[in-house]
């Protein structure tokens, strides 16, 4: 088994000094000037430390289309001088991901991360780029920290795309996105029409594995998004 991100961290920094903690409260502050954050992707910091930040990547295209990956963004102490960590929460049947840790390895101009340079929009940008096939492509064997994906990849594409297209679908079920505990906790069920039904990223405080959570909608909280939607758009 895996293990769990939090003990594998390089030198976390769960108490950081005012200096660490400024400038990671501005890397987070420019994430949301416009193209700084990717589409798809949404972070928070955790409520243990704005050292670590839980994050979700909703891939949208190439092979890894339809996968809804939960990741931690873990800061070491010696940053910006040293390259965030970035770990997902689940197997990741990917080249530049290691299937020990779970870590994803940048390849090209980030692997050698450069103070001051490089900034936390790039690293979510190559990150997204990753599960494209451009950047499978161009990675090498000797980048590649699982060697057999690598190899599977540019030996036999057909097992790896349906290899990559199960996995993806294994990430958007119910059990994967919705927290059962919550319907135990006297939240209300979810609807039974659930892979059809839209879900929704909520931000919210109650364990800091899962910052961000997700609602299940039932149909007339669909309509009522569309309706704003189309408001917001000046459709009538």
């Amino acid at each position: 088994m895996p293990v769990p991100p939090a003990s594998r961290e390089r030198d976390a920094a769960p108490d950081i000094g005012p200096i660490l903690a400024s400038q990671l409260a501005i890397e987070f502050a420019s994430l949301r000037a416009p193209g700084n954050c990717p589409t798809g992707i949404y972070v928070v910091p955790t409520v243990e430390s704005l050292s670590r930040w839980a994050g979700v990547f909703f891939v949208h295209r190439g092979p890894y289309a339809g996968a809804i990956l939960r990741f931690a963004l873990v800061f070491p102490r010696q940053y910006p001088r040293v390259r965030p960590q970035v770990f997902f929460e689940s197997d990741v049947f990917h080249p530049m991901v290691d299937p020990k840790t779970r870590e994803w390895h940048p390849h090209g101009k980030l692997a050698q991360w450069k103070p001051h340079v490089d900034h936390v929009a790039n690293l979510l940008h190559e990150l997204k780029a990753s599960f494209k096939s451009p950047s499978l492509e161009a990675c090498k064997e000797s980048e590649a920290v699982n060697k057999q994906v690598w190899s599977m990849y540019h030996h036999s594409l057909q097992t790896f795309l349906s290899l990559t297209a199960q996995r993806a679908r294994q990430t958007s079920t119910r059990h994967t996105l919705f927290d059962e505990r919550d319907t135990r906790r006297g939240a209300a069920p979810a609807s039974t029409h659930v892979l059809t039904s839209p879900a929704s990223p909520q931000i919210g405080r109650q364990r800091d594995d899962q910052l961000i959570r997700f609602t299940e909608l039932d149909d007339p909280a669909v309509q009522r998004l569309w309706a704003d939607l189309r408001r917001s758009l000046g459709e009538r």
